[in-house]
């Protein structure tokens, strides 16, 4: 069968043009509305990623989303103090900001960026005041509602350019859509949801905007306030929404009206929050209200972490809280140990390599920094008494080591050349990971991309946060 015009749409997006967004779209938001996911998972899928975790930080010491301004420096303490679903709506919602920037139809993307950022807001703000269960996975199922449009314009090219001349003479945009593409963009929002396996409330939104669903209703009416504010606040359009609104909240048309003026100007304020300034302007405001003007934004760059002692005591708090609450796991330690050596002691990267059952060989778990994309998975080291290297030679001693840039004639030998691939042949530090005297795997860390040394002071504090590992691991094991 050839391949209509619709599904080379979906190929165009999903194989060809956002392989980023693909990818952090299963890691972050195909976990909206699981119970099952772990916090860890969550903090791999940042941490892994330095322009997101600045971006998720910055957010999270911002006044919108930390009033009470106490400094928040690691990814677990915003997890701890923000709640994972609400980082989740943040990593999205700046994957997708960065993602569409670049875009050609600036203008059309705008403004479907703005009208999603508004229907979110919108539909979490009426779900709170619904008291229904997950206001979040509604506020990102809002958002996606409007996936297809965005991406369609974002790479629309000629199509775009002649679709846009049509809506222009259109009574509905999507008559023009039909006319000119032979379907809905509403189709492709419907089925990039089933290829990135986003929620099944977003496709129950998408296929059945009257049913039953509370939920699925408060994203219907998020959507149509969005929309329908574009005639302005005092159109019929609205006023009818308004009466609609009013009737599922059980509140006065005066309520009704404040809760969806309130929200207009919350969804400003977090698109602009964001980093869509242009999409934040687009949001019809009731009387005229502007946002506030926005802070500076300085361009984001890769920049090696540098030590940070604050840094490092977070994470040793986070370690200490995860303990004393009885609510965490190893992962989690690996994830909060990982980043403060990596973010607080101010190293080039750092991977945590789990023994197999048999013992006979290390693999790759957990990295954070320069590594390259499916390096970590693909690690496994042999640990051969046979043919010793200084992996196993750790395990066997148990406690940290620090190959130096001239080891001594010791440590030549077991700098074998699958070391060297691993190494670069630079210095690195290395520690083992134990539960209860048992050895599980090694924390490797080095500098060897930036060709920063290591110091004494590094070391140290190396040691330390491989000793409070396996402290907290077996404290979590007898507990």
């Amino acid at each position: 069968m050839p391949e209509t015009a619709f599904d080379q749409w979906v190929t165009r997006v999903v194989r060809v043009n956002m392989p980023i967004f693909t990818r952090t779209v299963h890691c972050v938001a195909g976990m909206a509305g699981s119970e099952d996911r772990s916090l860890s998972e969550l903090a791999w899928s940042i941490l892994g990623d330095p322009a997101l975790t600045t971006q998720v930080l910055k957010l999270a010491n911002s006044i919108y989303y930390n009033p009470c301004s106490k400094r928040i420096s690691t990814v677990t303490r915003a997890l701890m103090r923000l709640g994972a679903d609400k980082i989740k709506e943040m990593c999205l919602a700046i994957t997708l900001v960065e993602t569409v920037l670049p875009s050609l139809h600036k203008e059309k993307v705008a403004v479907e960026v703005s009208r999603a950022f508004h229907a979110a807001v919108q539909a979490r703000r009426i779900a709170i005041r619904r008291n229904l269960f997950g206001p979040e996975e509604i506020f990102i199922a809002a958002l996606l509602t409007r996936i297809g449009n965005i991406v369609f314009w974002c790479f629309a090219g000629e199509a775009g350019e002649r679709l846009e001349s049509a809506m222009s003479n259109a009574e509905r945009e999507e008559n023009a859509e039909i006319e000119v593409l032979g379907f809905k963009l509403e189709r492709l929002t419907l089925r990039l949801s089933q290829e990135w396996k986003l929620s099944n409330l977003l496709e129950s939104a998408l296929q059945d905007k009257r049913g039953t669903d509370l939920r699925v209703r408060s994203i219907s009416l998020g959507c149509a306030v969005a929309r329908a504010c574009e005639k302005g606040w005092d159109s019929p359009q609205v006023k009818e929404i308004i009466k609609e609104a009013g009737d599922f909240l059980g509140l006065s048309e005066q309520a009704t009206v404040e809760t969806l003026h309130e929200s207009a100007r919350a969804a400003a304020e977090i698109t602009e929050s964001y980093g869509a300034k242009k999409s934040s302007r687009l949001i019809p405001l009731p009387e005229e209200v502007l946002p506030p003007a926005p802070a500076p934004v300085t361009e984001i760059k890769h920049e090696y972490p540098k030590p940070d002692q604050h840094i490092q005591l977070c994470s040793l708090r986070d370690l200490s809280t995860l303990v004393t609450s009885g609510t965490g796991d190893a992962n989690m330690v690996l994830s909060i140990v990982l980043e403060g050596i990596y973010r607080g002691i101010g190293m080039d990267r750092v991977v945590f390599a789990l023994l197999t059952p048999d013992r006979q060989h290390l693999t790759g778990k957990h990295g954070l920094g320069c590594i390259d994309e499916g390096w970590v998975g693909k690690l496994r080291i042999a640990i051969d008494p046979w043919a010793p290297n200084i992996l196993g030679h750790l395990l066997k001693k148990s406690r940290p080591i620090w190959v130096t840039a001239k080891p001594d004639d010791s440590i030549k030998p077991l700098l074998t050349k699958e070391l060297f691939r691993l190494t670069g042949g630079g210095p690195f530090f290395a520690a083992p990971v134990a539960i209860k005297s048992k050895i599980i795997g090694v924390i490797y860390a080095d500098r060897n991309q930036s060709g920063r040394s290591l110091d004494e002071e590094s070391f140290e504090s190396f040691a330390f946060f491989g000793q409070q590992a396996n402290m907290c691991l077996g404290m979590l094991a007898g507990s």
